[in-house]
C-alpha cells in the first residue's frame, strides 16, 4: 500500500495534481508514495516525497483519477528523472524536481545501429 505523508498546507493551487510516486530510495528500497505533483509558470514540475531519492535516479509518475480504490484505475506511470533534490523541510518532504525520461540509445560492441530504449 502506498505510504501517503501528510498534506502541507497550501493555497489552492490549480497546477497540482494528486500522484503515485514509486522508485527506489537513497537507501535502495523500493517505494510508493502519494505526493502532490505542482506544474509552476515556468513549466517546472515537481513532487515533495518523504522517501529521500538521489538526483538523477528513476521515478515512475501515475496521475490518480477518482476517489478511493477508483484513484487507482485507468493511469500508467510514467519514468522520470529526479532533479536538484533540496534537503528537507520542516515536515520532512523533500521538493524534487521531475523531467520526463528521453529514449536512449543502447550500442552493442561492433554495432554502428544503435536501438532505442528508456
Amino acid at each position: 500500500m502506498p505510504v501517503q505523508c501528510e498534506s502541507r498546507n497550501s493555497i489552492n493551487n490549480a497546477a497540482t495534481r494528486s500522484v503515485e510516486v514509486s522508485g527506489w530510495d537513497a537507501d535502495g528500497q523500493f517505494f510508493v508514495e502519494i505526493a502532490d505533483l505542482d506544474l509552476d509558470d515556468s513549466g517546472d514540475v515537481t513532487v515533495r516525497l518523504c522517501h529521500c531519492v538521489h538526483s538523477g535516479s528513476l521515478v515512475f509518475v501515475r496521475f490518480l483519477q477518482g476517489e478511493g480504490q477508483d484513484a487507482y484505475e485507468k493511469s500508467y506511470p510514467t519514468p522520470n528523472e529526479a532533479q536538484a533534490a533540496e534537503p528537507p523541510d520542516f515536515t520532512g518532504r523533500s521538493r524534487i524536481r521531475l523531467t520526463p525520461c528521453q529514449p536512449r540509445a543502447a550500442h552493442r560492441r561492433g554495432d554502428r545501429i544503435g536501438t532505442t530504449r528508456i
